[in-house]
């Protein structure tokens, strides 16, 4: 696989989806909104102090019309992701605004179940920590307890892994054919990782990983700018939602079979 040309076209490709489409970022910059307005509700100095956290200081209301907000706008976003996923180019339109939306919830369902074991597993670890609380200090049951946390930290780790390689594939799948189901199939998405060699997506997710490390750096540097670096976050942050879906859309296509060569 030419890993290079897979980033040159996944950075034509954003480029082309938003540069000069502002219609289409102002869209995506609304969405992210809500959750940007965070650190505009939560004045982080004064909830948590040296001692404890101050919760009469934090507004719930508004913190809960955010988070709504913010949750039904994401469905918005996913869909237009399921659109890049199937493979759509020149990059999609946000049009269509029933099914943009109902596959946003279907791309999101799927990625719940994909991640929900690791939710399952932090249920355990933090039932483990209440039951190390009330222990009460004894010696036995706290070392229980830690091996325990041990071995569940463990299995998180493992998950994490799985679910790494398999879940994006999985999304992919989804916006393919349409089925929640096919989006979970196990056997079908490693038959793709087999199609596509264990090492070349490997190593495919590692240059993607990269490709984000060196964004999210630079990112975290304008961050520390007071108020300006939130706004140019989340100005930026659809670039690499917009490449990381290109990107991966190709890599799935590795794995796809492609249609035989017509004879003259």
């Amino acid at each position: 696989m030419d890993y290079g040309t897979a980033i040159t076209d996944s950075i034509d490709y954003t480029k082309d989806a938003l540069w000069g489409k502002w219609v289409r970022w102002l869209i995506f910059i609304i969405c992210s909104l809500p959750f940007a307005l965070f650190p505009f509700v939560i004045d982080a100095k004064e909830v948590f102090s040296s001692t404890e956290i101050r919760w009469d200081l934090i507004h719930w209301d508004q913190l809960a019309a955010i988070f709504i907000a913010g949750f039904l706008l994401s469905f918005i976003v996913s869909g237009y992701i399921t659109r890049i996923y199937r493979g759509t180019k020149p990059a999609p339109e946000f049009d269509s605004w029933y099914s943009l939306y109902l596959d946003g919830i279907k791309l999101a369902v799927v990625s719940f179940i994909w991640y929900s074991p690791m939710i399952i597993v932090i249920i355990v670890l933090l039932g483990i920590a209440t039951l190390g609380m009330a222990s009460g200090g004894n010696m036995t049951s706290v070392g229980l307890v830690l091996g325990l946390m041990l071995l569940s930290i463990v299995i998180e780790m493992i998950l994490l892994v799985i679910i790494l390689l398999f879940s994006t594939l999985g999304m992919i799948r989804f916006a393919r054919t349409g089925s929640i189901r096919e989006g979970i199939r196990f056997s079908k998405i490693s038959e793709t990782i087999s199609t596509i060699g264990a090492g070349t997506y490997i190593i495919a997710l590692v240059v993607l990983m990269a490709c984000g490390f060196i964004f999210y750096i630079v990112i975290s540097v304008v961050d520390l700018i007071p108020y300006a670096g939130s706004v140019i976050h989340m100005v930026f942050t659809p670039v690499f939602m917009i490449f990381s879906a290109r990107y991966m859309s190709l890599i799935y296509d590795l794995g796809e079979p492609q249609p035989a060569a017509q004879l003259p």
